[in-house]
């Protein structure tokens, strides 16, 4: 199989029309594999794998519906040389609404849907950046476990907003038994696009409006705008250490996100812990055919659930019912399946994310 080689574009190849380009990641993960593509001043091996790496941090910015050219100089440079054009997204997943070009040497290396020329696989799952930074995955005290759930909503938009004002509503915000914390109190939603006919959840909601958007996040001395900082996002503080289950919040839980998951998955195997999420469909057994396995005790019907407000409604539900037994009884009934956490922690980190990441290069031809 002929080598790979990597490049990052001194110019942007789409004019900057997909949104702010963002070559960080692309540096730590292929470290000193990848070389800046400037046309000008370049010789390429076309007999090499030749991949240029376009990764994009705002997705806010993607057009979705536009057509959006190519810089003809880098389409002819890149057609001429034999290399592959790779669109990708830093920390999250879109599905291309169409393809902007049905040509070999251009590729949507994140997608959905079965298509030939679009690669189902999760380029930045986070996973890769294990080991890169001191504290990544690192559970920081061998602490005691002295509470039931750990809910840690983070930015309020539609689910987690829902959430948050179903946990009020419900009077289980105080429950001495739950973490429950966000990390920011922007609130860029209209309550009618998340709670439709629920006026209950509306009257809660305005209710207790300056609550909500309250910062109280656990970890202490943390912002949002530093939370990416040397990987503080992998760190997993003692105040979720502490707590039986995780209730996890994907970045983007939408079907069309399938096959990107963020740290906020990842942490709780990390740490040996149960839990369930709020997440795109059919996220289990999207992780089963990565190896992981799944707790008896926990009802996992949720995740098969295709209309995505019925799938958080029910995840809450599962919540519910297993907040209705008692610490004890839930400490019990994890113990005795503690062998599960074990085996997801060694698939976790027996994985060669390194290996993972070349054998999907290579195998665009």
């Amino acid at each position: 199989m002929s080598e790979n080689k990597f490049y990052i574009p001194f110019k942007d190849p789409f004019d900057n029309k997909r949104g702010p380009l963002f070559s960080r990641d692309i540096k730590w993960i292929l470290k000193d594999k990848v070389e800046i593509l400037n046309p000008d001043r370049k010789v390429i091996d076309s007999k090499c794998n030749n991949f240029l790496i376009c990764n994009y941090l705002d997705i806010s910015g993607f057009k979705f519906k536009e057509d959006i050219p190519l810089n003809k100089d880098i389409k002819d440079f890149c057609k001429k040389n034999n290399i592959k054009i790779i669109v990708c997204f830093s920390r999250e997943l879109i599905r291309p609404k169409k393809r902007v070009y049905s040509d070999d040497w251009y590729w949507m290396f994140n997608g959905g849907i079965s298509e030939k020329r679009v690669i189902n696989f999760s380029f930045f799952d986070h996973a890769y950046v294990i080991g890169r930074w001191n504290r990544c995955g690192k559970i920081i005290n061998n602490v005691k476990k002295t509470k039931k759930f750990s809910i840690v909503l983070g930015m309020l938009k539609a689910p987690r907003l829902w959430w948050c004002v179903k946990l009020i509503h419900d009077n289980l915000h105080n429950h001495p038994d739950i973490v429950f914390s966000k990390i920011s109190s922007q609130i860029n939603i209209e309550p009618k696009d998340v709670f439709k006919h629920d006026k209950y959840l509306i009257d809660t909601f305005k209710k207790n409006k300056n609550y909500i958007e309250q910062d109280t996040f656990i970890e202490k001395n943390m912002s949002i705008e530093h939370l990416y900082d040397g990987g503080k996002e992998w760190i997993i503080p003692d105040e979720v250490a502490n707590t039986l289950i995780n209730i996890v919040f994907e970045t983007r839980p939408y079907d069309w996100g399938y096959g990107s998951l963020t740290e906020k998955m990842w942490k709780p195997i990390i740490a040996g812990m149960p839990f369930i999420w709020v997440s795109f469909r059919y996220t289990k057994p999207y992780l089963e055919k990565k190896g992981y396995k799944f707790y008896n005790f926990i009802n996992y019907a949720f995740d098969s659930i295709e209309r995505d407000s019925k799938r958080y409604k029910a995840v809450y539900e599962e919540f519910k019912r297993l907040n209705a037994f008692s610490f004890d009884e839930l400490k019990a009934m994890i113990d005795n399946e503690k062998h599960i956490a074990e085996h997801n922690k060694k698939v976790f980190y027996n994985t060669d994310y390194d290996k993972r990441l070349m054998d999907v290069f290579s195998n665009i031809n």
